[in-house]
């Protein structure tokens, strides 16, 4: 990997960006569409800007009382969360809460929200991003919400995750070093994300929920696709009320 992660890059936002769209200070960003439709059935959506990822992908607003949030649903993968970072840092985003599913590599996670301490950076996204000598990326705002999610009394884990490209490739050896090295899950956005946001000192909040089962012997289902829309609506008032606590 190319060497030059805090070089100033030649192709800004900026350069490709002419739009004044009037976008939130705070963007939820979600990856199931469920998710997306609990805030539109609760919150009524509205479309205020368009991101451009092969196609347009919409960008909403809407209101909780007084306050103004937005609302994405991204495709999965670490370029495009990058991208859509810098995109929205560049139009006067201030901060993201990012939530999805997360495969399951600890029995402690149980029925408990996970907050990544930690991403073993498996992925290529953000060695453009952070020194690479550590492939361990600390990520800065996972004592803040600790502290959030413990005042709201949410039942959570604090932990490890490791972001890999290649979900075809959860290897049995790849599985058993990472639970060595003690992470509790895995995902494929948090360290390009974290890497992203930390690289422009944007304030950024990352939890998952558990989904599929992952151990060296053999991969489990799980809870993958069997979240009802009441665990959705759960889920987005947390990550409303983590947006409105870091304002």
């Amino acid at each position: 990997m190319l060497p030059y992660y805090n070089e100033e890059a030649l192709l800004k936002p900026k350069h490709l960006i002419h739009s004044t769209d009037n976008v939130p200070s705070t963007v939820i960003v979600v990856w199931q569409k469920s998710a997306l439709t609990a805030l539109d059935k609760k919150y009524n959506l509205n479309k205020i800007s368009s991101f451009n990822c092969g196609g347009p992908v919409a960008v909403y607003d809407f209101k909780v009382k007084k306050d103004r949030l937005g609302a994405v649903l991204l495709p999965i993968g670490g370029p495009v969360i990058a991208g859509f970072l810098e995109e929205y840092i560049y139009r006067g985003v201030k901060r993201f809460v990012c939530f999805g599913y997360a495969g399951v590599l600890s029995p402690n996670v149980k029925d408990n929200l996970i907050v990544p301490t930690h991403a073993y950076r498996d992925e290529g996204t953000s060695q453009h991003y952070a020194p690479q000598e550590n492939q361990w990326l600390t990520i800065k705002s996972a004592t803040s919400l600790d502290i959030i999610l413990s005042s709201l009394e949410v039942p959570h884990i604090c932990g490890k995750v490791w972001t890999t490209d290649a979900f075809y490739r959860e290897t049995p050896s790849a599985v058993r070093t990472m639970k060595e090295q003690g992470a509790i899950c895995v995902d494929m956005e948090c360290a390009a994300l974290m890497s992203v946001a930390q690289f422009h000192n944007i304030d950024c909040y990352q939890f998952f929920f558990a989904g599929d089962k992952i151990d060296p012997q053999q991969w489990c289902r799980g809870t993958l696709g069997k979240h009802t829309g009441s665990a959705y609506d759960l889920y987005t008032e947390i990550a409303i009320q983590i947006a409105l606590s870091s304002i």
